[in-house]
């Protein structure tokens, strides 16, 4: 059965776009907030009150690249109920809990992908998190004033990371470990902004100029069945151009940036490879087009991203009960994306455990 989550539409600016999700959603706000703030100690090895001081320098690079994104936050603060400081602290969770000089080198954080079959382009992706996160989920499809659009499944206390946009891309991202790291823009702000983009040049534009906080890798496609991925350091990117079929995880692919990779991760790698070996197999046999090869296509996605192999180290990721480490992620969410159809098809938690619903921008 589909695990039912809450889905809302939002309009107006930003600030009006986070005022009405943060009064649709403030069970849902406080709830995430409540868990980090007593689970911060093992994820991030400090306290939630240490990470809102921490926090407070990222700010101002925030505030001076994506204003929007700061304004959207202060609104999801005040429909809330909840003070700023912490919604920002929250949404700057992974440079707190992924980073290379601090506790978390595990490493297991999303698998994303885009292929074209049958003249379309579709995409998916399996966010990867904390468990806590299951239970704050929101679906929100979101116009901006100006007219853009997303349709996006995230915590109700951040802001979107994955996203399609009305105009036809998906932006998907997975985390990536550098050894280089500072303090500049927050990833989350990152993630968000580029939903806006009008073209993947655009967003290329975003993630190039952009004072990064933290690494990440980017994958994003467009009905046109452009696939392009792009790898970050604070100081750097690498453009990977991914023809037909493009999969990442947790590790540097590129030749000019792969010396930086601060991942411990073997998982990554075990991730990686299997996606593409499910990946090369379904699309040798994959459908030419029409409402049957759609439907296949979605399905090879959705059969990459219930895949138990290699667990506990697999790409639908469960909590291991034989490891004591409580600083685990799971999969919290996994999304397939039609992108001419403009369709999601999204599955709350593990996938293997719900069937896909499907929703339209």
């Amino acid at each position: 059965m589909g695990a039912p989550f809450p889905c809302i539409e939002v309009a107006g600016t930003h600030r009006e776009v986070g005022r009405q999700i943060g009064e649709a959603a403030a069970d849902l706000v406080t709830r995430g907030l409540a868990y980090y703030e007593s689970s911060y100690p093992v994820l991030a090895g400090m306290t939630f009150a240490a990470a809102v001081d921490r926090a407070r320098p990222y700010l101002a690079p925030a505030q001076a690249w994506a204003p929007q994104l700061v304004d959207q936050l202060r609104g999801l603060a005040e429909g809330a109920g909840v003070p700023f400081e912490y919604l920002f602290a929250v949404n700057c969770t992974e440079e707190f809990t992924s980073d290379p000089a601090g506790t978390s080198l595990r490493g297991e954080h999303c698998t994303s992908f885009a292929f074209v079959a049958g003249g379309r382009t579709y995409a998916g992706h399996n966010e990867d998190w904390y468990p806590g996160d299951i239970e704050t989920l929101l679906l929100r499809r979101v116009t901006l004033a100006g007219g853009t659009s997303y349709i996006a499944m995230c915590p109700a206390a951040a802001l979107p990371m994955t996203a399609m946009s009305g105009r036809g891309i998906v932006c998907t991202a997975t985390t990536l470990y550098s050894h280089e790291e500072g303090v500049g823009v927050p990833n989350q702000f990152v993630l968000a902004a580029l939903h806006e983009s009008h073209t993947l040049e655009e967003a290329r534009t975003l993630i190039e100029e952009a004072p990064r906080a933290r690494a990440s890798s980017h994958l994003l496609c467009d009905e046109g069945g452009r696939i392009w991925g792009f790898e970050t350091t604070p100081g750097r990117v690498a453009f990977l151009d991914g023809g037909r079929c493009l999969a990442h995880t947790n590790h540097y692919l590129s030749l000019e940036l792969a010396p930086q990779d601060a991942s411990e991760s073997e998982g990554t790698r075990m991730r990686l490879a299997r996606a593409k070996e499910l990946l090369s197999e379904g699309l040798a046999s994959a459908g030419q087009g029409g409402a049957e090869g759609a439907a296949q296509a979605v399905a090879l996605a959705q059969s990459v991203l219930t895949d138990h192999a290699n667990a506990p180290l697999s790409i639908c990721g469960h909590w291991d009960d034989d490891d004591p480490d409580l600083d685990q992620s799971v999969t919290t969410a996994s999304m397939v994306w039609d992108v001419s159809e403009r369709t999601v098809h999204v599955a709350l938690g593990q996938p293997c455990e719900h069937e896909y619903l499907t929703y339209g921008l």
